[in-house]
């Protein structure tokens, strides 16, 4: 009885109950966009960081991370190839490639500077970097020996083209010092502008020559899934352990920190964006209710005059305060998820973020967790709203509410 008297007095006046529920479905639909957005940020950017030189995970020998920039050709990996296996070997692992880092100088006429150099090789990064943009000349493959790709801003810094002739100068793994006439094959540009300010690549097997090792330093390592993280990293330190290998594995989200930083922000601004939102619907539906007590003081007088109680009163308001967070939010996510997929299908855009070189598209990602709170935020709200407007009907005095039409 209840629930169909709800109906009917709801929809008595539709122009107030069509307000109330546009309030509520807008407030829904701005909270699926905003947040389908920031979800879409933080996944462009997490795969952008992973793919272009973080990988899902690294593999270092054991306190490499924490202690090895000052030392770090103490913490060599010796057998990579064993481990690399090993690493294939375990449910989730889509690729695996050795890096070699090092520091030195690269020169060229009567210029010189700092580098932050990495061996790779070629064919196991290739499928790893994806997100590496190749801005000029070629990327380097198996067969190159004496070459190097440099990242935009260190080839920008000292005016190098593919085809230049440059000289790089480091330290071996011994101390000495060592140096090679190199070839600049390409210059490429990843997410992070610091790193391409920096950066050159050569093969591991020019690495190695340059340093006088065999051995490297990391293993970078690709899964499947992004979310199969925390599942792989705990199968391969159990496997690690199991064998006796002194090794560490980092994953990703231990080394992007500025990644982890952007995140908590836009996540405390949602925060903020969902406040105000779930006031202007409190609000919204609280004038709409108590617009309604006022209209229908009379009514509520002979419906407690008949015989119901004052608990049946606030029951009815309630009731309709469900309904119309129920209505309100249904319409809001229908309509949020024909927007997200429109605006999905358009793009948006977006300059490049700070600290990077790549501009983007952004879409609207259709987020199950985002639907699902902002259809419960619209439920809470409209009854929470609507707790001040039903006890104050159950309050009204029943010989008053019927003089109240006279």
């Amino acid at each position: 009885m209840y629930l169909k008297l709800a109906f009917k007095n709801i929809f008595r006046n539709k122009v107030r109950s069509a307000i109330t529920l546009g309030a509520i479905a807008f407030g829904c639909v701005s909270l699926i966009i905003s947040g389908g957005f920031m979800e879409d940020t933080f996944t462009q950017m997490r795969e952008s960081y992973i793919r272009s030189f973080l990988g899902h995970m690294q593999v270092y020998k054991q306190d490499f991370y924490e202690k090895g920039s000052a030392t770090p050709y103490d913490y060599m990996i010796s057998d990579h190839e064993l481990i690399s296996a090993k690493i294939k070997g375990i449910d989730g692992v889509s690729h695996v490639t050795p890096r070699l880092d090092f520091s030195g100088l690269l020169s060229i006429g009567d210029t010189t500077i700092s580098f932050i150099g990495q061996g790779i090789d070629p064919e196991g990064e290739a499928k790893i970097s994806t997100s590496v943009s190749t801005e000029d000349g070629q990327a380097l493959s198996a067969e190159d020996s004496f070459d190097a790709v440099l990242g935009k801003g260190l080839a920008k810094a000292v005016g190098v083209e593919p085809g230049s002739s440059i000289i790089v100068v480091t330290n071996t793994i011994s101390g000495a010092m060592n140096g090679l006439d190199i070839n600049v094959k390409g210059i490429f540009s990843t997410s992070s502008k610091g790193f391409d300010d920096r950066a050159l690549r050569m093969p591991l097997k020019t690495a190695h020559r340059l340093l006088r090792t065999s051995d490297v330093q990391s293993l970078v390592v690709l899964l499947d899934k992004t979310e199969d993280t925390d599942r792989v990293k705990a199968a391969l330190q159990k496997r690690f352990k199991a064998d006796g290998d002194d090794l560490e594995v980092i994953a990703w989200y231990e080394m992007a920190d500025f990644y982890n930083k952007t995140v908590e922000l836009y996540n405390r601004q949602f925060t903020v964006l969902k406040l105000i939102i779930g006031i202007i619907v409190v609000l919204s539906i609280f004038n709409t209710m108590n617009m309604s007590v006022m209209e229908r003081v009379g009514e509520v007088g002979t419906i407690m005059a008949l015989g119901t109680r004052r608990s049946g009163v606030v029951r009815l308001f309630m009731m309709e305060g469900l309904i119309l967070g129920i209505l309100g939010g249904l319409i809001g996510i229908v309509s949020g998820y024909i927007l997200a997929k429109l605006i999905s299908f358009i793009g948006i855009p977006m300059p490049p973020p700070p600290g990077a070189t790549m501009s983007w598209t952004a879409t609207i990602g259709v987020v199950p967790s985002v639907f699902a709170f902002v259809f419960v935020l619209a439920i809470a709200t409209s009854l929470f709203s609507s707790i001040y407007p039903a006890y104050k009907a159950s309050k009204l005095e029943i010989a008053e509410a019927l003089r109240h039409n006279v």
